[in-house]
């Protein structure tokens, strides 16, 4: 198998929304009823070098578990998937994220909405919610939180530049089966190859992966060592503290302590938590527990939100 099935499996256009002044362009898709007023939209981000198709299978298979047709928006951020890259690497950042969001909302006329982040999409809600708390209804976290991990960082750092040196189509493939099958370890060849054409297409001319993503998102990443001790942003999570919140965290993931997950518990003691088994980052959102539950915690907060 190839390593562009996840982007044939894309078959919508996307949406290009201008940002920062017209001058960049992120990409969403959008599934489902906007004219019903009565369902909260569900606004997907993904991790930090990865794109929309992390949310493909979610998007699919929601309305199973839900009504029919319910709003999700998906989003390619600045620099990933199918938007624009920025002119320079220090335009990346979280907060220039968040800022974003608020003019793609404004754009789609969204006023308010769940708001669905894996690992640095995560983050993004959080400071978003610091920045234009009432965009947000509700909170769904996945491998997120006030502190990131300084050694998944540099995993994830390493791997990528390790491929970025392959030559040969079947060595490429061996690598990222290797790299992912920590992460998945319960999962075939076909479904991991399916897993890396999310963020690379191979180029036959120049023998080599092409990443779906802007490569100085990584250089961003050189400052960091495995023995760095990084600052929690426990500030930027309490932004959180007046929504709805469900947060998620995969067995496997090095993004997420352990540890800081529990903290994070203690301090929003009313979140609903849910640990996914058998996966690393990014969760795949394929099995009925984590659907359930989503779907369940979505449907509550909508109705919650009608009575007010």
């Amino acid at each position: 198998m190839d390593l562009d099935l996840a982007v044939r499996n894309e078959h919508a256009t996307p949406r290009m929304i201008s940002v920062r002044n017209g001058s960049r362009k992120i990409a969403v898709r959008m599934c489902g009823d906007f004219d019903d007023a009565s369902r909260l939209p569900i606004i997907c981000i993904s991790g930090y070098h990865r794109n929309m198709s992390d949310f493909f299978a979610f998007a699919e298979k929601f309305s199973e578990f839900s009504q029919k047709n319910w709003p999700i928006v998906r989003v390619d951020l600045l620099g990933r998937g199918e938007a624009s890259y920025a002119p320079k690497a220090d335009e990346y950042s979280t907060l220039d994220d968040a800022s974003d969001m608020v003019e793609m909302c404004r754009a789609l006329g969204i006023h308010k909405a769940i708001w669905f982040g894996q690992s640095h999409g995560g983050q993004v809600i959080m400071a978003l919610g610091a920045k234009n708390p009432m965009l947000i209804a509700a909170s769904i976290l996945c491998d997120a939180g006030a502190l990131i991990s300084a050694q998944g960082l540099v995993r994830l750092r390493n791997n990528l530049k390790f491929l970025a040196k392959i030559r040969n189509h079947e060595d490429a493939l061996h690598a990222m089966r290797q790299i992912l099958g920590a992460d998945y370890p319960s999962l075939g060849a076909g479904k991991l190859d399916s897993i890396s054409g999310r963020t690379h297409t191979w180029d036959k001319k120049r023998r080599r992966l092409v990443p779906r993503f802007d490569w100085r998102l990584m250089e961003r990443l050189d400052s960091f060592d495995n023995d760095d001790v990084l600052n929690a942003n426990w500030e930027m999570f309490d932004s959180l503290g007046r929504v709805p919140l469900l947060m998620m965290r995969t067995r496997n993931t090095d993004l997420l302590r352990a540890d800081v997950y529990q903290r994070m518990l203690t301090r929003r003691p009313d979140a609903i938590s849910l640990e996914i088994e058998g996966e690393g980052s990014p969760a795949l959102l394929e099995n009925s527990e984590e659907m359930g539950a989503i779907a369940e915690f979505v449907m509550h907060t909508n109705s919650n939100m009608l009575k007010k």
